[in-house]
């Protein structure tokens, strides 16, 4: 696999996250109703794997419209061509920085605002 790909997978990690937890939380909770205890949460906690699916389903829809754009040209990207992550504070004055999903490289805000 080259580095594009490996940036996809990088970008669709928390889309994949948060369906792999989805799933863990029906699973866990089908086991609910046969528990005395337990029994009484079902109802509520149902809930629980549709708002992981509705998650999982808006991340990966986000995903695929910044790969989108980065495939047009539109999107903040590094040296290196790669797509830039989300915007992370900086420490000690040094300013905010992106990193490239690439190359994993920082890159400061001075180079891409």
């Amino acid at each position: 696999m080259d580095r594009w790909a490996w940036m996809a997978i990088k970008a669709y990690l928390p889309a994949v996250v948060a369906l792999a937890g989805a799933f863990a939380s029906m699973w866990v909770i089908s086991g609910w109703k046969d528990n005395l205890y337990l029994a009484g949460m079902v109802g509520v906690a149902s809930w629980v794997p549709i708002v992981g699916f509705v998650a999982a389903t808006g991340l990966g829809s986000w995903t695929t419209y910044r790969l989108w754009r980065w495939e047009r040209g539109e999107a903040l990207t590094c040296d290196c061509g790669g797509l830039l992550g989300r915007e992370r504070p900086g420490v000690r004055d040094r300013g905010d920085y992106r990193r490239c999903l690439a190359c994993g490289r920082n890159v400061n805000h001075r180079h891409y605002s």
